[in-house]
This record gives structure tokens, sequence and C-alpha cells, in this order.
């Protein structure tokens, strides 16, 4: 699990500028207060460092999906924590649903090329509505949900299936609902995760929502 290490630098070295699970209307979300925009002066002090007397001791990062169809919702989350006390990194990783089981499973590959910051949207229908975000914010989140090692995770909710997955070169959550006319995807990709942060959103069929947010936390 050292290679995770590359996880939060890959983020941070990314440049990306930009609480609670969603509400009825997850598009409700969609702020500031969500995505603050961060001037140079604060970013300036945080480019390159990682753990030092003055630098960052805490950074993690967030994926929230939801999925809302006319008769119900299902949100599912993903935290990826890393604290450093005495200089020795130690790794949270927690899931949260709607759904109250978790069972090993493996979430399909998504064949999305590009590095970086990669945000895909691809739309099929009417009456649909499908956004992806993402922010950073300099305040440590509560840790909630449940604390599982490195490995792969299901969860069954009422739209569909929730998969959670970290290895060494994918950790990301994937929503895939039950009739297969809505996928999402937030993930950090490849060797050592070098092709960075994916946000990816796919709905086929009419009235639907989905919201892809992925947060980056950063403090000293």
């Amino acid at each position: 699990m050292n290679n995770l290490h590359s996880v939060w630098l890959a983020c941070l070295f990314a440049g990306l500028t930009g609480p609670a699970l969603a509400a009825s209307d997850p598009l409700a979300n969609l702020s500031e207060h969500f995505a603050p925009e961060l001037g140079d002066s604060e970013l300036a002090n945080l480019r390159g460092r990682y753990a030092g007397p003055q630098g960052i001791r805490y950074f993690g990062i967030e994926f929230i999906s939801t999925l809302t169809t006319a008769q119900a919702q299902q949100t599912a989350a993903m935290n990826l924590t890393l604290s450093v006390i005495k200089n020795h990194p130690n790794l949270d990783i927690r899931i949260k649903s709607d759904a109250k089981t978790a069972v090993s499973a493996t979430p399909a590959a998504s064949n999305i090329n590009g590095s970086g910051l990669v945000q895909v949207v691809q739309l099929q229908g009417s009456g649909n509505s499908s956004v992806n975000q993402t922010g950073i914010t300099f305040t440590a989140p509560p840790t909630t949900g449940q604390s599982v090692s490195a490995g792969n995770y299901e969860s069954q909710g009422a739209l569909g299936t929730a998969s959670y997955r970290v290895s060494g070169n994918y950790a990301g959550l994937q929503l895939n609902s039950a009739d297969g006319h809505v996928q999402l995807e937030q993930s950090l990709r490849g060797d050592n995760f070098s092709r960075g942060l994916l946000q990816l959103n796919r709905v086929r069929g009419d009235g639907l929502q989905a919201l892809n947010q992925t947060r980056i936390w950063l403090s000293r």
C-alpha cells in the first residue's frame, strides 16, 4: 500500500481549483460552498508540499455519487484519507451508501483515455441532468462510514449497485443502475495512480438526475 502515497501527491500537484451527502435534489449541492474559488496566494503555499513543520499534515479525497429518479434516490460515498503523525502516513479507507451490506466484488473497467483531471458526460434521452463537480477545501472532514482495508466491496441499493475498489493502480467508486441506463464513476487510475482523477457520468433514459462530486481535503 506504500504506492498509495502517489494518490495524494498526484492530486496535490494537479493544481485543481475549485457537505454532507446530497439532499433530495442532488443539484442543490452545486454551490460555492462545495467548490470555493481559491486564490493564487492560497495555492502558492501548497504546491510541492507533503509533510513537514509547516507543510500539509493531512489530505484526502471524498467521492460522492447520487442517482435520482421520480421514484427514489440513491447516494454512495467513499473517503480516502491520509493522516501523517510523526512523519508516518496512516491511510484510512471508508465507504458509505444507502445500503446496509457490503460484499466482495470487482467493478468493471472503464476505457477512458486521458490523464490529469478527466471529466466525461454522456447523455441520451429527455429531461435528464448530469453533473460532474470537483472542489478543494482546507479543513479536514470527520471520518464517518465503514472503515475497510484495501480491496473490493459492493453494496446494493434501491436503484442499483455501488462498487468500491482500492488497489495498486485504481481507487474509486462506481454506481451502476439496475437497468444499466446509468453509470457513474469517480476514480484515481493508472500505475501508481499516474493517470490522475476521472469523473464519468453516463445517462441513458428519461427524467434522471446524476451527480458526481469529488472533494479534495487539505489541512495542516
